[in-house]
């Protein structure tokens, strides 16, 4: 695995275990009084999670050296069953967790729904009209209300974690699939042209779910490049990472959404994909450009502008990304920076006729979506 990909994926496992910790540390009253031992247990898991993943330090420390002949591009190949295994585990305990604590989604969370879900799915049934479930519930039709009433399921680690809300989504998008006549003429079309080229590669499910993810993408922007990548490589969702992640990352310079990290990212994972997948010993070949166009147009006419994520969202995200790592919060945003309103109240204020409201005016606050701060992270 290229070391670049490796190092996102160790990076996004540690945080992951550092969330398992978090949400322990909530649920560690509850347990102490009603099982002290599975309390004892899970805190030993945590900590032998941790020594499990160091006790790979020497090859962590060359994967996260930087320069010089040592790092190379090729890091050894011991992390790879180790991360699985780690990830393995991780989830096991997690769904235990899922089980000692109630599962009560953020006020933030329905802030987010509302974000980027278009209005038409929530304007009869307010908040509740996205129902939330923990990982392993089944995601269905909520009966008795609306009929785009949906069930996500979200795993317990992501819940207070708002990186981890991108995957919220899937339901609407499959929704979406069902009930558009053109997605529906576009996957019969794709799956007549398509198939001769990729052998036996290309299925429904696999033209289905390039179609979910271009349709979240198209409503969440880069983030959901970010999110769908970690998902399919812990999953080991080999099909999307042939056939589905080119095409997403298509759709990102097609909506002009293109980033340093991004590329970069696209190489690594280009660079690390074995030559066949697990499936097939054949290659799995990407779709064509005029194909993927169409997929994107496809998408774009489906979801209205005012409801997508658009070029202004990311370059806002672009603009707080110092803000996010000097610790400050994003909810906002003055029109003018400190320095040019300082300037301006020195330069006007010995002025005949200066009022005070010209400099407050320019520090006036606009918000930034919820899609916005997330891309951010």
């Amino acid at each position: 695995m290229q070391k670049t990909f490796l190092k996102f994926i160790v990076f996004e496992l540690v945080e992951r275990i550092a969330r398992f910790r978090l949400l322990l540390n909530e649920c560690s009253d509850q347990l102490h009084e009603s099982a002290p031992i599975l309390n004892q247990e899970l805190k030993a898991e945590a900590e032998r999670l941790e020594e499990q993943l160091l006790s790979h330090k020497a090859v962590l420390n060359r994967l996260f050296a930087e320069g010089g002949s040592s790092a190379g591009k090729q890091p050894p190949s011991a992390l790879d069953p180790a991360i699985d295994a780690i990830y393995s585990r991780l989830k096991a305990v997690s769904q235990i967790l899922s089980q000692m604590k109630a599962f009560s989604p953020e006020p933030e969370m329905f802030l987010f729904l509302k974000d980027i879900l278009p209005t038409e799915l929530t304007k009869d049934a307010g908040e509740q009209s996205v129902f939330l479930a923990p990982e392993g519930e089944i995601r269905q039709a909520v009966p008795g209300l609306l009929s785009q009433v949906l069930m996500d399921s979200l795993s317990i680690l992501q819940k207070n974690n708002p990186l981890g809300w991108v995957g919220l989504t899937q339901s609407y998008s499959q929704h979406l699939l069902e009930n558009a006549s053109s997605l529906e003429t576009l996957k019969l079309e794709l799956l007549k042209g398509e198939k001769k080229k990729h052998h036996a590669g290309v299925t429904e499910a696999l033209i289905e779910s390039l179609l979910r993810h271009a349709l979240n993408l198209q409503l969440l922007g880069p983030a959901y490049y970010f999110h769908a990548l970690a998902e399919a490589v812990f999953t080991k969702d080999d099909a999307f990472l042939h056939f589905t992640e080119p095409a997403l990352f298509y759709g990102l310079n097609h909506q002009n959404f293109t980033h340093k990290s991004l590329v970069i990212l696209h190489e690594a994972c280009e660079r690390s994909k074995p030559a066949s997948s697990a499936d097939s010993e054949e290659p799995l070949l990407p779709l064509s450009k005029d194909t993927l166009a169409t997929v994107i147009r496809t998408v774009e006419k489906l979801v209205p502008a005012k409801y997508a994520f658009q070029e202004k969202h990311l370059e806002r995200a672009i603009q707080l990304q110092e803000r996010l790592s000097q610790g400050t919060l994003l909810s906002s945003t003055s029109l003018y920076p400190v320095e040019e309103v300082s300037e301006n109240l020195l330069n006007t204020r010995d002025q005949e006729g200066f009022s005070i409201y010209g400099p407050l005016a320019m520090m006036t606050e606009y918000p930034h979506a919820p899609r916005e701060i997330v891309n951010t992270g």
